[in-house]
């Protein structure tokens, strides 16, 4: 009887040791490669969103920084115009200065702008017209002034500025007319 159960526990030895050589063998390889797809595939979903993330912070950083920006410079004055036609001008008389100054390293821009100045301007007094807001386009004004002022800002602050040269308008009309469609 010992021969039996010594040879009993050598054809379940061998049977388990075989388990994964037939086809019970390919299960162990198979789960590893699972594991280690599912673990990959959580490395790239992790680093994705923390891509993502990274993403998120940097436009928020510079959301923060065009805020800072219009708090300088996004106001009225106490002294408006007569009425909108005469604010509407005061703003072409002096857009040609945001011109230079926001794309201050845009030569194409500004002969473009310049070879066809009149046009561009109507279109510029013609969209404050349909605004139809003397206090937003005497703010507009007040950008202008503040953008184009020596020392305003830094060469980073407008590089910002000229990436996003509506914004301060749209600041403008955001606080003055809001209702603006």
């Amino acid at each position: 009887m010992r021969r039996s159960l010594g040879a009993l526990a050598a054809i379940f030895m061998l049977t388990v040791s075989s388990a994964g050589c037939d086809e019970g063998g390919e299960v162990e390889p198979v789960q590893a490669q699972d594991r280690e797809q599912a673990a990959r595939e959580a490395e790239e979903a992790e680093a994705e969103a923390k891509g993502r993330a990274a993403i998120a912070a940097r436009a928020e950083a510079k959301q923060d920084e065009l805020d800072a920006i219009a708090l300088r410079v996004v106001k009225s004055r106490d002294e408006l115009p007569k009425d909108l036609d005469a604010a509407c001008t005061e703003l072409i008389e002096n857009y040609s200065d945001w011109v230079k100054s926001v794309y201050f390293d845009q030569d194409g821009f500004q002969l473009d702008f310049f070879d066809h100045r009149k046009a561009n301007l109507g279109k510029i007094k013609g969209g404050c017209a349909r605004m139809g807001d003397v206090e937003a386009a005497v703010c507009m004004v007040e950008v202008i002034k503040g953008v184009t002022a020596d020392g305003a800002f830094t060469e980073t602050e407008r590089k910002m500025i000229q990436e996003h040269p509506k914004f301060l308008f749209d600041a403008c009309v955001a606080k003055f007319a809001p209702d603006t469609p």
